[in-house]
């Protein structure tokens, strides 16, 4: 089984304010805002959808095929050589002459209240990527469309449908740039389509979709709730609640999500019943929240299933 993983690589951030953004806004001057806010700590890290699910994917010893973009500066040059490192095929990787890779700004204050500043670079290129080079059958294998360049996105829905291969449909902080058209086109024929709770109201505001209509275009459906876990949604059976796995501490949940997308692939790609892909999702998501970075945290497979186990009493046999 191919894994395909489309979606954005970038270089994130992460400033600390120590103050609460609230205290230095007047409501009645909003219009005319103009601040500054003098940060305590400041960190670079790799970040992007599809580089944080293939990260948390190669610590579970898969090598996906990712099909993204990046631009020619000494950043792009960067991430490349991290795929080569970790084994990753770069067929699907198509570097853009005269583009900066993405790059994103997340500040967080003392309230965890968040600033976001994204500059999408060489994500809104195309990489060319071809899903009629994949080996068949294309049922065999399974995709996610992850939050990228939107045109790539849409592209990507369509011939994965024509094809029949099964793909996670994940647009997550891009549903908003897409019309009520082209968000059912996208969605329509996923195996699973997932969002977190705040996207899939927006998801039902854009579309006017209820979840019976999105049940209409999709298999099932995966809403994750943050600190209180995730809901599996299938038709005919119901909504499963996935709880949150213990963790040690709670550092920063940047990239949590796109480390549970990585556990349920996983989990689906060994064949899976759906809620324990999803409790695997859950698990992996678990180790990212303890570490501040998308990409800083590590773990190994006999931890993750002693994590599994503890939680969901639950064993896997993950290779």
């Amino acid at each position: 089984m191919a894994l395909i993983l489309s979606g954005s690589l970038a270089f994130d951030r992460f400033m600390s304010y120590p103050g609460v953004y609230a205290d230095s806004i007047i409501p009645e001057k909003i219009h005319q805002l103009n601040l500054s806010f003098l940060m305590n700590k400041s960190k670079r890290v790799y970040g992007g959808t599809a580089g944080n699910i293939g990260y948390n994917l190669k610590l579970l010893n898969e090598k996906p095929l990712i099909a993204t973009s990046l631009g020619d500066d000494p950043d792009g040059c960067d991430y490349r050589r991290r795929f080569i490192d970790w084994g990753f095929p770069l067929t699907a990787v198509k570097t853009h002459p005269g583009h900066l890779t993405a790059s994103c700004l997340i500040a967080t204050d003392r309230n965890k209240n968040q600033l976001t500043f994204f500059h999408p670079g060489a994500m809104l290129e195309s990489s060319g990527f071809d899903p009629t080079t994949l080996p068949p059958p294309y049922d065999a294998h399974l995709a996610i469309i992850s939050a990228g360049g939107p045109e790539e996105m849409k592209s990507l829905s369509t011939a994965y449908r024509h094809l029949g291969c099964r793909f996670i449909c994940d647009p997550g902080q891009q549903i908003h740039v897409f019309s009520k058209d082209e968000l059912l086109d996208l969605a329509e024929g996923a195996f699973i389509f997932t969002c977190n709770e705040y996207e899939f109201e927006l998801f039902k505001k854009i579309t006017g979709l209820d979840l019976e209509g999105l049940f209409q275009l999709v298999q099932a459906v995966v809403i994750t709730r943050g600190e209180k876990g995730c809901d599996l949604l299938v038709p005919g059976r119901g909504s499963q609640h996935i709880t949150p796995v213990p963790v040690s501490q709670v550092n920063n949940p940047t990239g949590a999500g796109d480390a549970f997308r990585a556990g349920l692939i996983k989990g689906l790609a060994q064949g899976e019943h759906l809620i324990t892909a999803c409790r695997l999702g859950a698990t992996i998501a678990s180790f990212c929240v303890e570490t501040d970075g998308t990409q800083e945290h590590s773990f190994t497979l006999p931890q993750v299933i002693a994590r599994h186990l503890a939680a969901f009493k639950e064993q896997l046999a993950l290779n």
